[in-house]
């Protein structure tokens, strides 16, 4: 897959990038993070660093430890 077409996989919405910090920028949801005092934090990253964790986990795939299928970040 191109980079295009993994991107394409994923909602856009302006935010600010978790991993990056880059901010007014489109980015996707990964993930959330919940405190022990019970506030929820949304994990949202930037194209860029999308392809980086894909990337990741492609490798991890190709080690043996499962099979890759692009657009799984935040399931």
């Amino acid at each position: 897959m191109t980079p295009d077409e993994i991107l394409a996989l994923y909602p856009w919405t302006l935010g600010e990038c978790f991993r990056c910090a880059m901010a007014d920028l489109f980015v996707t949801r990964i993930g959330a993070i919940s405190t022990p005092a019970g506030d929820d934090y949304i994990l949202s990253a930037c194209g860029s660093c999308v392809l980086i964790l894909e990337e990741e986990r492609r490798r991890h795939a190709a080690g043996g430890r499962g099979r890759y299928k692009p657009g799984g970040l935040g399931a």
